[in-house]
């Protein structure tokens, strides 16, 4: 049953020869070959089957002429057929990853950004968050796009946390002793948080960073 999709694929890579031309054409034929040469080596579970004929079955539907000219419904299926692969393998670990680092980044940041820039900056981003959660947990590409739009504003928090940390090295007990007196604290409680924030900063960057670079690398997981 593995060739079938396999068939199909060819099947659409003749057409995309037949109605585009130039970039398009040359594109698409490479997203196929690709994924053509990763479906020759996987073997469909029996707990996959249903959605492996449902490939083959929007696969042949998009080879209906009116389909196979829309570039966007080609594309989707492309991407549709890219994303398979991880199920198909039994790799969702990435997903996962992603997830849990967006969302210590997220709680990260509005945790610290609010000492900088008070609660509006992460009262702006509450819904896009939101709504970037939801589409990464369904392996939307644009709730991954979503989600990822978080990571400038991790590292801008956690740059400026750990810029004045270092400015304020050769000072730390001035800087304490000042924040203490502005917020009513005790300097030893002041201390103990200051610390603790700046320990967090670090977090966030680091992930900020692994929130970015596994959304870069397992974006085609994403439809």
């Amino acid at each position: 049953m593995e060739k079938d999709l396999l068939l199909v694929l060819e099947d659409v890579k003749k057409k995309i020869v037949k109605f585009y031309d130039g970039k398009k054409k040359d594109k698409l034929i490479s997203q196929i070959d690709s994924l053509k040469n990763e479906y020759a080596v996987i073997e469909i579970a029996e707990k996959h089957e249903a959605t492996y004929v449902s490939l083959i079955n929007k696969g042949k539907e998009l080879l209906k002429e009116n389909n196979i000219k829309d570039e966007k419904k080609v594309s989707y299926y492309l991407r549709y057929c890219g994303a398979a692969v991880y199920d198909f393998k039994d790799n969702i670990k990435p997903l996962n990853t992603i997830l849990k680092s967006f969302l210590l980044t997220c709680t990260l940041f509005f945790a610290l950004a609010p000492q900088y820039f008070g609660f509006i900056l992460p009262f702006i981003f509450v819904i896009p968050i939101f709504m970037g959660l939801r589409g990464m947990r369904k392996r939307v590409l644009h709730g991954l796009m979503l989600g990822v739009s978080v990571v400038p504003m991790g590292v801008l928090i956690a740059t400026i946390w750990l810029r004045n940390a270092y400015l304020t090295m050769g000072n730390f007990d001035v800087f304490v002793s000042g924040i203490a007196q502005s917020s009513n604290l005790s300097p030893e409680f002041t201390r103990n948080l200051a610390m603790a924030c700046i320990m967090l900063s670090v977090v966030l960057l680091g992930s900020s960073i692994t929130l970015f670079v596994n959304a870069i690398k397992y974006r085609k997981m994403f439809i």
